[in-house]
């Protein structure tokens, strides 16, 4: 029993001591973080974030979010492509219109060109009308660092009349 008591008292002993020395000198133990092992997939994950907020500025009526989303090609087509005016034609008659999500259904990122692009479907719900899906492709280009939607294409089907 005695070897018992010797070895939880240095056991105790050890832990104390080895607590202590990391508390008294913290010194520099921080670990590098995996930088390189995710930065392909935050980098992959960010050009369809600009997807979600431009429909989240589209929806919030904030046009300079919208145009800064945008390229400058698309910035001068964007009023007049339809989903636009549906999409304005139908907040006119039913303003609860709001959008939930764009939920992509096919994606594929080419970081090396600098593009990338998404399919899916917007998802916007009105009170009179339920749940109302665009089909829509969305083209995506890397201009110096940053994410911009280059071109949205309706896709047809079904949902894509509201």
């Amino acid at each position: 029993m005695r070897a018992w008591k010797y070895f939880a008292a240095g056991l105790i002993l050890g832990i104390g001591l080895t607590w202590g020395w990391f508390t008294l000198f913290p010194g520099d133990r921080g670990s590098e973080p995996a930088l390189p092992a995710t930065a392909a997939a935050r980098q992959q994950a960010q050009p369809f974030a600009v997807i979600y907020d431009f429909y989240r500025a589209l929806d919030e009526g904030r046009e300079e979010a919208c145009r800064s989303l945008v390229s400058p090609e698309l910035q001068a087509a964007l009023n007049s492509k339809p989903f636009i005016q549906q999409l304005q034609s139908l907040r006119q008659q039913d303003p609860s219109l709001r959008f939930v999500f764009f939920l992509i259904k096919e994606q594929a990122v080419d970081l090396q060109a600098g593009t990338a692009w998404a399919r899916g479907n917007a998802e916007w719900v009105a009170q009179n009308r339920g749940t109302i899906s665009l089909p829509q492709k969305i083209l995506l280009l890397n201009q110096q660092g940053r994410w911009k939607i280059q071109a949205i294409e309706e896709q047809g089907g079904k949902d894509a009349h509201l």
